[in-house]
């Protein structure tokens, strides 16, 4: 993962995105954190916080304690990483070309859907609709990626639960 990062150079592109709080939280290691657990051992932040950080190396490969896993922050970090996504997906597409040469001809277009085993809370995407999971009691959102044929992911949005006619990615 380091190395990937590495040839990347995502700390480039995050690092002045992601600063450190007032009150210390260094941003930049929340999300280093998040994506070795998402490489390592996918889950919910919440089991991040609960176990995994405890059973791993990455607090003393970052130089960091416990605080960076607490729950609040690493939900405040992945929302502070959205308002850069249009961004880090163009800065990708140029390092992708250049490391690996991807090429865009051939774009994959593709949508999935999950639902939520709970009650409607009538704002936000969730929706009921058409469900392939075959739970139309469930609230759910249509997740729609587009890819290169060798997998690597150009955009995505999350949509609203009810049947989808046209997507835009911005």
């Amino acid at each position: 993962m380091c190395e990937l990062w590495g040839q990347l150079r995502l700390d480039d592109f995050w690092a002045p995105r992601l600063r450190p709080s007032r009150k210390g939280t260094r941003w930049l290691n929340v999300l280093k954190t998040l994506v070795c657990y998402r490489l390592i051992d996918p889950g919910s932040e919440w089991r991040l916080h609960r176990h995994w950080f405890d059973h791993s190396a990455i607090g003393d490969l970052l130089g960091e304690d416990f605080t960076i896993a607490h729950s609040h922050t690493l939900y405040r970090g992945l929302d502070k990483l959205l308002t850069h996504k249009r961004a880090l997906f163009s800065y990708l597409q140029e390092h992708w070309i250049s490391l690996f040469g991807v090429r865009f001809d051939v774009l994959l277009y593709d949508l999935t859907s999950t639902y939520f085993e709970s009650e409607p809370l009538g704002y936000g995407k969730r929706r009921f609709g058409y469900s392939r999971d075959k739970r139309p009691d469930c609230v759910q959102v249509v997740i729609a990626l587009i890819v290169t044929p060798d997998g690597f992911p150009l955009a995505y949005e999350v949509l609203p639960g009810s049947p989808v006619k046209v997507c835009h990615f911005h």
